[in-house]
């Protein structure tokens, strides 16, 4: 290490906080409610290699903290002082965006005709043009339909405006205004940034400022992996789903296996499902991008919060993601909603880990994240108006040591707020019912999980549409540990106009509404941690004076009776003398919707239908996939044997059928000339 130790320190916390000064001026000067009010954005400061060496804690999204700039930066062979780069498309960037709504900008900062580093910002941009208003649908299937791609460019030149980049951009898109107002916020913060590098340097010297950028890159790796050295070594393996990929009604399946050995982890997600034709699938450049290793984070930073939040605590971390897969797509896959299959993923990682921490890692939460997108006509008639009503969560995990919290989960993710509802009323034709907690929907346990909310709205202007993207466990639970049961799944209900009850809506890709229909999103609760029979009976009570537990709940799930707002002591020792433990399993609590379907989709057969489909052509896998769920899936309800041999003998059958279509995917094509 080259820098001084107290000088390392103080321009470590003064990187952090050029970034942070970075954020809130995005935040305060941008354009729409999701920068200026729900904090959907991003800044740091990088290396010219691409690593962040300032990031914000305070402000922002703080999942992005290994996002691995370098293919960006090599865009261009020059910079000049005053160039802006703008970009959105993961798959020109080196994944550096991860789906076309994020639209992020970088600056290099000379000194003295030196290179020394970027300042960077990113927003998600409630519109970016597309096949819907706010550009994300779960339907979609290939990136085209998703909004204007835009490849590294430089949108300002020796700072002026490139015009003709401009115009192109602002006419692709729904509400250039928006747009353009939270670009301006973004340019903004870069030119923060750099004069502060520029004053940082002025006070300390350039060689200190360029010997702590890199030593707090490793200093922060030092640390995390003496962290990992201290969990046992070995392989821990675990799988979940997501319900479904809204184009067809197949569990997706989301497998890794974390091997820590000595003081690093490496995660294979060999095992994982092919790309979709829809949206949840994550470019990642075969990298270890953040949205497949973020929730390491959060454990290293639980385990030492004081450790120095840059790119270097990810380091030690390497991954395996199959080309061709969910987590690893291949162009021109449909990408919008990575964030729902990546939230997913990380509750893989965890059950995974859990098996090295079993005393540290909570419990499943709701895994959900929901901006809840409004799309309604002008009022000019001309175009329509884009908002994001609420980005719902549900609830996290209870751990062995305290219970879940409420509307929190994937708090690691990010820094986002609540809409308040005064601001979503008064922006868009929405009239708020009900926004509050879920009773009930907290799995029980020793540590209950948190509540999900409860989000219901009234819809008042003619044709808009509620996209829900997100909106996931309406299928599977959220699952507990040690006995802990599951949270409650979520749900999404709609009641028309003149209707008298509400509609269960088996999953939300985009909701047409009219005046006076009624949505509402209920999100899962996070699982419990240990039997609830353990939990102590006056903690129920204080659930229930709460509203996180009915009467009715803690009596069914906890054996505690509670008559006129208090204990009754007697009779709760009487319902939990009768209790037995429910039989686990293992470790984990999964659910009997979980258990039900694995009793076909063992991970032996799940393993043999993956083998048959990455043996395949790329653009053949999904259609198999199908062919073969379903034949086995028929095979199950006609109560015949779902075995490897069973699935086996359906593939031969449809081989037969496909061969033709097999040798013409295999055979060399003959080259053909381009479009004049």
């Amino acid at each position: 290490m080259k820098t001084n130790p107290i000088v390392l320190e103080m321009l470590m916390q003064r990187f952090r906080s050029v970034a942070e000064e970075m954020g809130y001026s995005v935040q305060r000067t941008g354009y729409t409610a999701f920068v200026n009010e729900t904090a959907d954005l991003g800044v740091a400061l990088v290396t010219p290699k691409g690593e962040i060496f300032g990031y914000p804690k305070g402000i922002g999204i703080t999942t992005f903290i290994n996002l691995d700039m370098s293919d960006a930066f090599k865009a261009f062979e020059h910079y000049d002082e005053g160039d802006i780069v703008i970009t959105n498309d993961p798959y020109s960037s080196g994944a550096m965006s991860s789906h076309l709504p994020d639209v992020n900008v970088f600056r290099p900062v000379f000194h003295q005709g030196r290179l020394v580093c970027f300042t960077f910002a990113y927003v998600h941009s409630t519109d970016v043009g597309g096949n819907v208003a706010g550009s994300l649908t779960p339907s979609n299937y290939e990136v085209f339909q998703e909004g204007i791609r835009i490849p590294p460019i430089k949108l300002y030149k020796k700072d002026e405006l490139n015009e003709d980049i401009f115009r192109l951009i602002m006419n692709n898109v729904r509400v250039p205004a928006d747009n353009w107002g939270d670009l301006r916020a973004m340019v903004t913060a870069l030119r923060v940034g750099e004069r502060r590098v520029l004053e940082l340097i002025e006070r300390y010297g350039l060689d200190d400022f360029l010997s702590a950028m890199g030593d707090c890159l490793d200093y922060s790796e030092a640390r995390a992996r003496a962290l990992i050295a201290k969990i046992p070594d070995g392989t821990y393996r675990f799988h979940d789903y997501l319900d479904d990929d809204v184009a067809s009604e197949i569990p997706v399946r989301l497998a890794v296996a974390v091997t820590i050995k000595d003081d690093a982890i490496h995660m294979d997600f060999t095992g994982t499902d092919p790309q979709l034709k829809s949206a949840f699938n994550l470019h990642s450049a075969g990298k270890p991008h953040p949205w497949l290793i973020y929730k390491l984070m959060s454990v290293f930073m639980t385990m030492e919060p004081d450790m120095p939040f840059n790119s270097g605590m990810m380091r030690p971390v390497s991954v395996t993601a199959p080309e061709g897969s969910v987590v690893n797509c291949v162009f021109p896959a449909a990408i919008g909603l990575r964030t729902t299959m990546g939230v997913r993923l990380q509750d893989a990682v965890m059950g995974a880990l859990a098996q090295a921490l079993p005393d540290f890692i909570p419990a499943a939460g709701s895994g959900t994240i929901v901006p809840v997108v409004f799309a309604e006509p002008s009022a000019s008639g001309r175009g329509v108006e884009v908002n994001v009503l609420e980005p719902l969560s549900g609830g996290t995990g209870g751990c062995s040591q305290a219970d879940g919290l409420h509307a929190r989960d994937v708090v690691d993710i990010a820094n986002m707020r609540n809409n308040p509802l005064e601001a979503v009323e008064s922006k868009s034709s929405a009239r708020v019912h009900q926004y509050g907690l879920r009773p009930d929907s907290g799995g029980p346990g020793k540590f209950r999980g948190g509540c999900g909310v409860v989000f219901e709205f009234e819809v008042l202007a003619p044709d808009c549409v509620i996209i829900a993207r997100g909106m996931e466990r309406l299928r599977f639970q959220p699952w507990g540990l040690l006995g802990g049961s599951g949270g409650a799944n979520g749900r999404i209900e709609v009641r028309r106009n003149g209707a008298d009850k509400f509609e269960v809506v088996s999953k939300a890709d985009a909701i047409r509404a009219s005046i006076g229909d009624v949505i509402r999103l209920s999100t899962a609760g996070g699982g419990g941690y240990g039997e609830a029979f353990a939990r102590d009976p006056e903690r129920v009570l204080d659930d229930v004076l709460d509203g996180f537990v009915s009467i009715a709940g803690a009596g069914r799930d906890y054996g505690v009776i509670i008559k006129n707002g208090r204990l009754d002591t007697a009779a709760t020792t009487t319902a939990r003398q009768g209790h037995k433990p429910l039989a686990r399993a293992g470790l984990h609590t999964l659910g009997s919707a979980r258990e039900t379907y694995e009793q076909v989709w063992t991970p032996t057969v799940s393993k043999a239908l993956i083998d048959i489909l990455f043996a395949l052509p790329q653009p053949m896998r999904y259609e198999v996939r199908g062919r073969l769920w379903r034949a086995m899936e028929k095979r199950r309800a006609e109560k015949q044997s779902t075995d490897i041999a069973a699935l086996n003998a359906l593939w031969a059958e449809l081989r037969k059928h496909m061969e033709k279509s097999l040798m013409r995917m295999d055979a060399p094509r003959p080259m053909q000339k381009a479009a004049a």
